[in-house]
């Protein structure tokens, strides 16, 4: 079937804003090639998910397997956005392109992956991103677009997606309302056939393409929605100012030290510049001045512009005090890419609102350079570039070989589980060496967590843990003491090595008691009894209430209150009573 290329789309300006807004014809028989692509993207993902059930081919070639996998899931939905924006010859070529390069993706994750892969995530947004500026790119006849078109393309795909997503879901939700209607009078054949796989992934995809053409032949309702999404959702800003400005305000007070305690810093800060970054564009949009026309959200935009500098900054800095501290690991190499981006916007925004002439002109191609620094980075994380579990295992190998890490406390399940391909095969050099049984064990797990015929090395809790009163010591029974590894609530200077606690030593009505004081967590305690040592609970407090908390066990202060309830005995079993969840207990201002 022939596909006429599209007519020029005028200048934004002789459409009063409206931009590609403003759509060419759309060819007849295009909706009829749309809808045949969405069934057959549906009859391929069929045959893969019963190869995958029934286990046999081509599930049982992975190297074959993921590239079909991904092939399926994201060039039919690409053609069939190019359908109509692109002419003939380019929307062959481009999904030539897009062919090769996922297939080259997927089998290098294919051959790399021992568990699990971020590549379906990262390659969709890649896809998005490409596909919009591909749409937006030829639209205007250069490679790089303007910026409004940018904003047009990327906004009506991700509405469309959108829309698409909810007629499907809504398609589905009459099937089954239809179902169940007939079920009253006991014909079953519609709930059957909603059971069956060969129906339902067709008919989704076919629902899917359906939608995503309807919605392509209506723009003026995409260009709508958007507008009044976009105006609803920028006032969000001045609150996202206000927070996070008297956030950076509060530093002054605190100091920086409390977010290193945290342990996810990192995290935090970049989620809140990741934030600022979308509202910033809800209201600059298409860099049509939309905030001009309203003095309080041009000084609103224009401050907002300032703050992802500092909140990077500071991630940045929290992030290379872990790599410091304990190497890469594949969560810090994905950080330190991500903020890497951050960066661009962080320096980029802030360079645009300190301009004086024009101030904020820059956001449009700071968007554009982070858009291709984004793709760059994904194509790098999905390759031998830079695929974080080969830096990870890298550098974690690099710290045991130069004695930054001891053997006893080298973790080998993070190379079996977590290492990938890389770590497979460092553990098998591993062998060879002074650490060759604990390599060899590692080999023979198949969990990293259930296995507990060889639990992970126990941490020095001698060495953790600053008892007081000053020349004190710890029971040599809670020494000991082997805990559980699944207890997730002990302090972490039980579970872990290098984490430091504070213990106090205490008795109360002749039985001995240790309150730990751990800095990521609140604090536990623990009692004696029939001679093991048992953790009591954790006292659920805010940061001011623990420092108080602290002094008065220093002080020797503590005053000790009955409970309120006791535990039933019921035929010799102690039903023990728990209380609901509450918020962390406040102290009274002194």
């Amino acid at each position: 079937m022939q596909i006429t290329p599209p007519t020029p789309i005028p200048d934004p300006s002789s459409l009063n804003g409206e931009g590609h807004d403003a759509q060419p014809a759309v060819p007849r028989g295009t909706g009829v090639l749309r809808m045949a692509i969405g069934l057959g993207q549906g009859v391929a993902l069929y045959f893969l998910y019963h190869s995958l059930t029934s286990k046999g081919w081509p599930a049982t070639e992975p190297l074959l397997f993921k590239p079909l996998l991904l092939l399926a899931l994201s060039i039919p939905l690409t053609a069939i956005s190019s359908m109509v924006h692109l002419p003939r010859r380019k929307l062959v070529l481009w999904t030539l392109i897009l062919v090769l390069l996922v297939t080259a993706l997927g089998l290098y994750d294919a051959w790399r992956a021992d568990i699990g892969s971020l590549l379906a995530a990262m390659l969709t947004a890649g896809l998005f991103i490409a596909q919009a500026m591909v749409l937006a790119g030829h639209a205007d006849g250069r490679y790089i677009a303007r910026y409004h078109s940018y904003f047009s393309l990327a906004w009506k795909l991700a509405l469309q997606v959108a829309f698409a997503l909810l007629f499907t879901l809504l398609l589905w939700l009459v099937l089954e309302i239809g179902a169940a209607l007939f079920t009253l009078v006991r014909l079953n054949f519609l709930q059957n056939l909603l059971q069956e796989s060969w129906f339902a992934i067709p008919a989704s995809t076919l629902a899917f393409s359906s939608a995503l053409h309807l919605t392509d032949v209506r723009p003026s309702i995409i260009s709508g929605v958007r507008r009044l999404l976009l105006t609803v959702l920028s006032w969000l800003l001045p609150l996202a100012l206000l927070i996070v400005a008297g956030f950076l305000a509060s530093l002054v007070v605190t100091g920086v030290q409390p977010l290193w305690q945290t342990r996810r810093a990192s995290s935090v800060l970049l989620g809140a510049a990741a934030l600022l970054v979308v509202l910033i564009n809800m209201v600059y949009q298409d860099g049509a001045a939309p905030a001009a026309s309203n003095r309080f959200m041009a000084v609103c935009l224009r401050l907002s512009c300032l703050l992802p500098a500092p909140l990077v900054a500071l991630g940045i800095y929290a992030l290379s005090l872990r790599v410091a501290q304990y190497g890469w690991s594949v969560d810090r190499v994905t950080a330190a890419l991500a903020m890497l981006i951050a960066a661009i916007y962080a320096a980029g925004y802030a360079w645009a609102a300190l301009r004086r002439r024009q101030p904020l002109a820059l956001i449009a191609p700071v968007n554009i350079a982070a858009s291709l620094a984004i793709l760059g980075v994904f194509v790098a994380v999905l390759s031998p570039l830079a695929d974080p579990a080969r830096i990870a295992v890298n550098s974690q190998l690099a710290r045991l070989q130069a004695g930054q890490t001891p053997a006893a406390e080298f973790d080998f399940r993070f190379l079996r589980f977590e290492g990938m391909r890389f770590g497979v095969q460092a553990l098998r050099g591993l062998r060879q060496g002074p650490t060759g049984e604990q390599a060899r064990l590692a080999l023979a797990q198949t969990d990293r967590w259930s296995d507990r015929a060889n639990p992970p090395p126990r941490p020095d809790v001698v060495a953790n843990v600053r008892v007081h009163p000053a020349g004190a010591v710890l029971p040599k029974e809670f020494v000991a003491t082997r805990w559980e590894p699944g207890q997730y609530m002990l302090p972490s200077c039980l579970r872990n090595h290098g984490i430091g606690c504070e213990a106090y030593l205490l008795e109360q009505a002749g039985q001995e008691q240790i309150l730990i004081f751990d800095e990521h967590d609140e604090p536990s305690l623990f009692a004696a009894g029939d001679g093991r040592w048992d953790m009591l609970g954790k006292f659920e407090l805010d940061a001011d209430c623990r420092n108080r908390l602290k002094t008065a066990v220093q002080e020797g202060k503590l005053q000790w209150l009955a409970p309120r309830q006791r535990d039933i005995d019921l035929a010799g079993t102690r039903l023990v009573m728990r209380a609901p969840w509450t918020k962390p207990a406040s102290c009274p201002a002194r």
